[in-house]
């Protein structure tokens, strides 16, 4: 029932997107419903490939198939029965793209500014990204907004929410991560069809980095493996690391940015954090025997410190929600729900209030090693060489 529905909403989406649309827009809703006709046309129900790989021979690709096949069939009554979210007929096809990103997102900000570019769309608002289904287009655009004097990153994406207009399908690009960050991710764009509030980017996707998070927790619990979450939890405490320390690259361009100084001042002043934080992550990278930190280093710039933001900001807020719902998955929804009926000014204000509480009373909600670099820390525009060399990272436990 479901999936007859979805195709008679895509027309009419069609028509409604060409009908707001300017002629260069129409060219790129073209482009999206193509690619979004492809999935809807490629996928199979997971029964039927389940089927196929009994019928196979055996081979340890098709094992891994089956095995997040399986674990997503019962992650999906997890969030139905348990969660409650709308699960429907979503996540019960498959489809193998062959390729290693279903989409390709494109971020942009203007040289002395944290304030992403927007796009504006029908239906769901302004959003910082634009997606494109086909990396060559997402790079022609990156070329066209940095002739326009703006800073640039275009990102691979895993997996993406058609926000229940479609019976979305699992999707090859995501199902060899591990277990639990597999688990989050279906989680997280599951959620975004339970909530989504038009034009506030930052709170639909730090809701759905939350969701996803708490309730992937929730389900290893649940299934007697809490040790292999909590173990991939620690395993990723680096790259917590790794956001903490572009955290305060990000408070630090803010202090720069915001001063009234000349633009030359500020350019430079802007050039000697990025170089501090290319020494931190340099740093992390000898430290952790990982040199994935320090190539990090060369997309440090606005448009990449913002699509940071934009999955991670509103994350203490939800956290203290969900506290104090003791768990509720219900009165948290019902929570987020009125956040979500406020207006824009009046939601921000609540979130910053609730998150600030929420850092003060329990630091990181992951409560991993952080570390405060110190050629980021107090840095102004006092002339002070902030990108000078520093050997020593600071570490502190958030038990």
């Amino acid at each position: 029932m479901g999936g007859i529905r979805s195709w008679h909403r895509w027309p009419l989406l069609l028509l409604l997107l060409a009908g707001l649309a300017g002629c260069e827009s129409i060219g790129y809703y073209a482009h999206v419903a193509g690619g979004q006709l492809k999935l809807l046309t490629d996928r199979r129900p997971v029964d039927r490939v389940l089927q196929d790989i009994d019928n196979a021979p055996d081979s340890a690709a098709s094992e891994v198939l089956r095995d997040r096949l399986e674990l997503s069939q019962a992650v999906l009554t997890y969030a139905r029965e348990t969660m409650s979210l709308p699960v429907g007929g979503r996540y019960r096809s498959y489809v193998d793209l062959s390729r290693d990103a279903v989409v390709w997102n494109v971020f942009a900000a203007p040289e002395l500014s944290l304030e992403p570019y927007l796009w504006c769309y029908p239906l769901v608002g302004c959003l910082p990204y634009r997606g494109f289904f086909d990396e060559t287009r997402a790079r022609r655009e990156q070329t066209r907004l940095a002739e326009e004097g703006l800073e640039t990153y275009v990102g691979p994406v895993l997996a993406y929410s058609t926000l229940g207009w479609f019976d979305d399908p699992l999707l090859s690009t995501f199902l060899t991560l591990d277990n639990v960050a597999f688990v989050e991710l279906l989680l997280h764009e599951l959620s975004h069809s339970r909530i989504w509030v038009r034009g506030d980017a930052t709170f639909n996707e730090s809701f759905a980095s939350f969701v996803g998070r708490q309730g992937a927790r929730g389900w290893f619990d649940a299934e007697g493996r809490l040790d292999e979450y909590e173990a991939s939890r620690r395993a990723d405490s680096e790259w917590q690391t790794a956001l903490h320390i572009l955290e305060e690259t990000r408070e630090a361009l803010r202090v720069v940015y915001a001063d009234d100084s000349d633009e030359a001042i500020r350019l430079n002043a802007k050039r000697r954090v990025l170089e501090a934080a290319s020494n931190c992550l340099t740093l992390l990278s000898e430290q952790t025997g990982n040199d994935g930190y320090q190539r990090l280093a060369p997309r440090l710039n606005n448009a990449y410190l913002a699509s940071l933001a934009t999955y991670e900001d509103a994350v203490p807020t939800f956290a203290a929600l969900f506290a104090a719902s003791d768990g509720r998955w219900d009165v948290f929804f019902e929570q987020v729900d009125e956040l979500a009926a406020l207006d824009p000014e009046a939601r921000n204000a609540a979130l910053a209030a609730s998150g600030e509480h929420e850092v003060a009373a329990h630091g990181d909600d992951d409560g991993t090693d952080q570390v405060q670099c110190q050629s980021l820390s107090g840095h102004g525009l006092d002339g002070e060489t902030a990108g000078a060399e520093h050997d020593d990272v600071r570490r502190r436990s958030d038990g």
